[in-house]
């Protein structure tokens, strides 16, 4: 692209080379022509005006080409239209010092003009595109830095709402969530779920390994709720889903409890570390919105007391809040 303009570019400033000169030599010929048909009487003074505004349009012509000369091809065309105009008017004032001839002065002055507007041209050119450089900079130094907060703003948004280690959303955006479905006022279900003896785990094998099986369950727990239900760690290892009203129909104790059994084989596949084969069992409190609480807090706290309710029972098992959770 930059290689054909310029190209293009040269092709122009030959072609005003060219005008350029040839409206010189038209100028000087119809100079000469007027001062040996005046000279010999050939041309009358009164016709002599007509040549002497053909004249004026050649060097009219001439200056536009030096101009074209300046606008497409910038520096280089400036400096051809500069000499190429200084050499018009050196040649013009030296005809009438030496030759005592003042027909070609008004060309001289032309040249002189044509020098000025050039200049002023090729400068205003100049500043514009260094203001043109300036204002492209300072939009790519904007666009950069739009890129670094959206980034940051990405990055901050992912320790807001997403758990460190397992990538899941956390308890804050399980919160907001909640309240979104609340806003919608229709029912659903929320189950909140402990591993059993976790305790017992990061003693035994170290919190390292305990880390690892809770990235492991938390793949598993992910990969399961899909797109279907909102999943989050909302704890050391506690995790959390919503199921919502599937097709309209509502959700039913027994809908409720078959996920917990998929769960409880989900989570009960043992786990290869690197001190063996680990297996879990998961304690789950249930609530359901809107018979055991109207806020996200409400529900948590239902959900977390029939979880509590849940370990205390056995653990490894699941504990509606109430009877009445999801009637």
């Amino acid at each position: 692209m930059d290689k054909t303009k310029k190209k293009g570019n040269i092709i122009i400033l030959l072609i005003g080379i060219v005008f350029f000169v040839a409206f010189y030599f038209a100028t000087s010929f119809v100079n000469q022509f007027i001062a040996q048909g005046l000279a010999t009487g050939a041309i009358a003074e009164q016709n002599a005006l007509a040549y002497r505004n053909i004249n004026g349009i050649f060097s009219q012509l001439q200056v536009l080409a030096a101009i074209v000369m300046v606008l497409f091809d910038r520096k280089r065309g400036f400096i051809i239209a500069i000499i190429l105009e200084a050499f018009v008017a050196i040649n013009l004032l030296r005809s009438v010092i030496f030759s005592h001839n003042y027909m070609p002065l008004p060309g001289f002055f032309t040249a002189l003009v044509s020098i000025l507007i050039i200049t002023v041209i090729y400068i205003t050119l100049q500043r514009n595109n260094k203001l043109h450089e300036e204002v492209t900079k300072n939009y790519e130094k904007l666009i950069e830095q739009n890129h670094m907060i959206e980034a940051k703003d990405k990055a901050l948004t992912k320790l807001a709402y997403y758990d460190r280690l397992t990538g899941l959303p956390n308890s804050a955006f399980y919160n907001e969530k909640l309240q979104e479905y609340i806003d919608s006022n229709t029912s659903f279900a929320m189950i909140y779920m402990d591993m059993d003896n976790f305790k017992q785990i990061n003693d035994t094998f170290g919190h390292e390994c305990g880390d690892d099986l809770i990235k492991v369950y938390a793949e598993r727990f992910e990969n399961y709720c899909g797109s279907k239900y909102t999943c989050a760690k909302v704890g050391g290892d506690e995790f959390a889903m919503i199921l919502p009203n599937d097709s309209g129909s509502k959700m039913t104790e027994a809908d409720v409890l078959n996920i917990v059994e998929q769960l409880r084989a989900l989570f009960a596949e043992p786990v290869q570390m690197r001190s063996g084969a680990i297996s879990i069992t998961m304690s789950y409190g249930i609530c359901g919105f809107p018979n055991d609480g109207r806020t996200p807090e409400a529900l948590v706290n239902a959900a977390d007391t029939a979880l509590y309710n849940a370990k205390i029972d056995g653990k490894n098992r699941p504990c509606f809040f109430s009877q009445n959770s999801l009637d």
